[in-house]
């Protein structure tokens, strides 16, 4: 059978530090980041900066596994 673009890992890696930043928080983000979205329409004033907050931490919690992970992954 051939793999096309993605190689099979050969460790399991569950137990790594790196798994919990690439599963666990950005879980966190991503609820956090729609709490932020519903609680936006009834702060008043402060209404536009936690609905950026919840851009923010929406765009963090898909750009941490995708992007951030891989790259730190690499360097080693």
């Amino acid at each position: 059978m051939t793999y096309p673009v993605i190689e099979p890992r050969e460790d399991d890696g569950s137990a790594t530090p790196g798994r919990f930043l690439s599963v666990v928080f950005p879980a966190l983000l991503f609820v956090l980041g729609f709490a932020l979205f519903a609680i936006s329409f009834n702060v008043g004033d402060w209404g536009a900066w936690t609905f950026a907050g919840g851009i923010v931490a929406v765009s963090l919690a898909f750009a941490i596994p995708t992007t951030i992970v891989p790259a730190l992954e690499n360097r080693a």
